[in-house]
């Protein structure tokens, strides 16, 4: 089967204009009908039709694209971008910058970008752990936030002293669970402690 070339723009906002991009795609010898416009931010990792493309190239296809920071934001995400592309057997070819990585420079480009890739991958690791470290010092809590409000501690509380209500109505009417009704019923005992309990119908 005969090698094709696609070819990949973006823009950020649709006030932006593609014509650049398509122009230099045409002179590189890139058919309209390869050539997958998409209109969405760089840092975006899911983006349609750059995972259409991707997922067209076959050993010898090559993509081109205007620059590289159409492919992404991030050196990280961009050396993704280029093992999956290498993997296929196909090749990129970057026009602005003058990247192809059949060339010896080619290459040598990415594997520079490799050395910076790795070393934004520690930097965020590391501003991670940083971020961890400050925020158990605050007494953050990591994880999702607590789901009971006011309102909910004072339905459950109602459903609780109505001798017809079941637990399971309860939850099931207030969309809960067993742990959040008998997590409301305990938020409701600290704010009012003299209040007289009734035993929940199971």
């Amino acid at each position: 089967m005969a090698s094709r070339s696609y070819g990949y723009s973006r823009i950020s906002t649709s006030a932006q204009d593609w014509s650049l991009q398509l122009e230099a795609l045409e002179r590189a010898g890139v058919d309209d009908r390869d050539v997958f416009r998409e209109t969405a931010s760089g840092a975006k990792r899911d983006r349609d039709q750059l995972r259409r493309v991707l997922d067209l190239l076959r050993a010898g296809d090559r993509l081109c694209v205007y620059r590289l920071d159409r492919l992404a934001r991030s050196q990280l995400h961009l050396l993704q971008i280029i093992e999956e592309i290498e993997g296929r057997g196909a090749k990129l070819v970057s026009l602005k910058d003058n990247i192809d990585t059949t060339t010896a420079t080619g290459r040598m480009l990415v594997g520079m970008l490799a050395v910076l890739a790795e070393f934004e991958r520690n930097l965020i690791l590391e501003r991670s752990a940083a971020g961890r470290a400050v925020a158990r010092e605050r007494q953050v809590k990591f994880g999702r936030p607590p789901k009971l409000t006011a309102a909910l501690v004072r339905q459950v509380a109602l459903a609780h002293e109505d001798a017809s209500s079941t637990v399971a109505e309860t939850c099931r009417m207030l969309g809960i669970s067993r742990s959040s009704y008998y997590a409301a019923l305990r938020a409701g005992r600290q704010a009012l402690p003299d209040r007289p309990e009734a035993a929940p119908a199971a």
